[in-house]
């Protein structure tokens, strides 16, 4: 039988990286130059570029093909396309889904031409994270160029496009996410938005690093929902049912692990740690590594946070010589995304600041007091309660000096 992934979030592509460490094959297919260029190379896996419609869906598919559908919740004409292209050709079409979230205290909009109806009844600057498709429909909100900041994938067409529909450069943010708790705030920050416009883009996506960086700066929350609810397997599920479709031993490591991060304790003192980047997180992680005995070297091509930097230039895979661990906290989505798959080549503890999916250990809140040492780390989702629980315990701590 065989396998053709549709690939267009996080998920299709660490299934793709399951698959290829399987020792299985497959054909992959993802819409954009971008989708392509984040795929980096798998051993049996081929990647195909481009969007395809019902007909050259099913062009590509015939009834020995097991289609999985692992394109964006919200890409929902494409996922009836799937359908459509596997029932013509006897296919058999499997979901795989990115869970929602949560979203607590929010407002909800069923899409996007209802979410400019709301902005124009509410006043306020809003940063748009919905991306670059529906661009053009929130141009309908009143004096959009002055109250709208988009922050959106940085491709040339992107960039193209928005320039198109008048949105000036001071109104562009083109960077590639996920993004941290930290980056969220900070940007919110920057383009002093009342109001956070997104998606329920589900863990993976980083709605919740979305929704507690919201909280944090008091920005109103405005949820366009998803077009419908879909059934599927999860990533963890479909891995296993892949696994015996196609008969593959599944060895320690291969599949993505769901338990929580083990609290290992270890010694700093005079082992090398490099930190990528020059940012206030970059700085943050500088601080406690010193403060630990870490002898610290910091690449970074300038100097945006005031701390000194041994080497100004950009990565270079030879920074990571004799590294004990390695902190990656750029502005640049894809050198944190290389730096990631280095460190795991040559097997270096990495913390990815804007990825809590690409880091192998998590950076911790540190909490001191009476000689006792404490950190605290959540599983990527909840960095509210990390740091409220930081706070609680650091005063516990501190009662007992």
């Amino acid at each position: 039988m065989k396998l053709v992934i549709f690939s267009g979030t996080s998920e299709g592509h660490a299934l793709c990286r399951f698959v290829s460490a399987c020792g299985g094959c497959a054909d992959v297919f993802v819409a954009t130059d971008y989708g392509s260029a984040v795929m980096e190379p798998m051993r049996g896996i081929t990647v195909h570029e481009g969007r395809l419609d019902a007909d050259a869906m099913a062009a590509v598919l015939d009834a020995d093909t097991l289609l999985v559908d692992a394109t964006h919740p919200y890409a929902a004409v494409v996922s009836e396309n799937l359908c459509a292209a596997c029932a013509q050709t006897g296919a058999q079409y499997e979901r795989l889904l990115r869970p929602a979230l949560d979203s607590g205290d929010v407002v909800t909009v069923p899409d996007t031409a209802a979410a400019v109806e709301w902005l124009n009844a509410h006043p306020g600057r809003a940063l748009l994270t919905t991306g670059s498709k529906e661009l053009a429909v929130f141009t309908a909100v009143e004096d959009y160029r002055a109250r709208l900041v988009v922050r959106v994938l940085p491709s040339a067409s992107v960039l193209e496009q928005c320039a198109s529909l008048g949105f000036a450069s001071a109104q562009i943010i083109a960077m590639q996410g996920p993004f941290s708790h930290e980056m969220n705030v900070a940007l919110l920050r920057q383009t002093r938005a009342d109001i956070l416009v997104t998606k329920d883009t589900g863990k993976a996506g980083g709605f919740a690093e979305k929704l507690s960086a919201a909280r944090e700066v008091g920005a109103t929350v405005l949820v366009i929902a998803r077009p419908c609810e879909e059934e599927g397997k999860t990533l963890s599920e479909m891995q296993d049912f892949l696994a015996v479709r196609f008969g593959w031993t599944v060895t320690k490591g291969q599949k993505t692990a769901a338990a929580p991060r083990f609290p290992l304790f270890v010694s700093l003192v005079g082992k090398k740690c490099i930190v990528f980047g020059a940012g206030k997180i970059a700085a943050r992680r500088v601080e406690v590594l010193r403060r630990f005995g870490a002898a610290v070297t910091v690449v970074a091509p300038d100097t945006p946070a005031g701390i000194a930097v041994d080497h100004i230039r950009g990565y270079e895979k030879s920074d990571l010589s004799g590294a004990f661990l390695a902190v990656t906290a750029t502005n640049d989505r894809a050198v944190n995304h290389r730096i990631a798959l280095d460190c795991e080549e040559m097997h270096i503890p990495c913390s990815v600041a804007d990825c809590a999916a690409e880091s192998t250990f998590f950076f911790p809140a540190i909490c001191e007091g009476g000689g006792l040492t404490a950190g605290v780390v959540s599983d990527g989702t909840a960095h509210g309660k990390t740091a409220a629980a930081a706070k609680r315990i650091r005063t516990v701590l501190e009662e007992m000096t």
